[in-house]
C-alpha cells in the first residue's frame, strides 16, 4: 500500500507531463503552432525525464523521512518543479510568446532539470536538519 506522501510523489511524477499535452492542445487550438502526434509524444517523454529524476530523489529521501515535516520536505523535488513546469505550460499556452511561439516546450525541461537538482540538495539537506531536531 502507497503513503500519501508517495502518492503526492508520482502524482508529481505524472502531472506535468500530462498538463504539457493538455497545453500543447491548447496552444494547437489557439492557433499558435500545429502538433503532430510524433510532437505529443515527444514532448511527454522530454518533460517526464526531469519529473523522473525529482521522483526518483523524492523516493530516496522519503526511504529515509521520519515524521511528516521530513516527509514533505521530501517530495519538495517532484512537486515544485512539477508546479512551475504547470503554471508556465498553461500560460504560454493561454498567452504565446510572440517571437518564437512553442520554444518554451522544448526549453522548459532544461530549466525543470536545474530547478530538480537544486531543490534535491535544498530538500536533502533540510530532511538532515529536520532529523537532527
Amino acid at each position: 500500500m502507497m503513503t500519501r506522501h508517495g502518492k503526492l510523489n508520482l502524482i508529481g511524477m505524472l502531472s506535468l507531463p500530462v498538463v504539457t499535452m493538455v497545453a500543447v492542445l491548447v496552444a494547437t487550438k489557439n492557433g499558435v503552432f500545429d502538433a503532430y502526434a510524433a510532437t505529443y509524444g515527444y514532448l511527454f517523454i522530454i518533460n517526464a525525464i526531469p519529473m523522473l529524476f525529482g521522483g526518483l530523489v523524492s523516493w530516496r529521501l522519503l526511504r529515509k523521512a521520519i515524521g511528516d515535516p521530513a516527509r514533505m520536505i521530501a517530495v519538495t523535488p517532484t512537486l515544485i518543479p512539477a508546479a512551475i513546469g504547470i503554471i508556465w505550460y498553461l500560460w504560454r499556452a493561454i498567452f504565446p510568446a510572440e517571437v518564437a511561439p512553442g520554444a518554451e516546450y522544448i526549453a522548459a525541461p532544461q530549466y525543470l532539470l536545474i530547478w530538480v537538482a537544486g531543490i534535491s540538495l535544498l530538500a536533502w539537506l533540510g530532511g538532515r536538519i529536520v532529523r537532527k531536531m
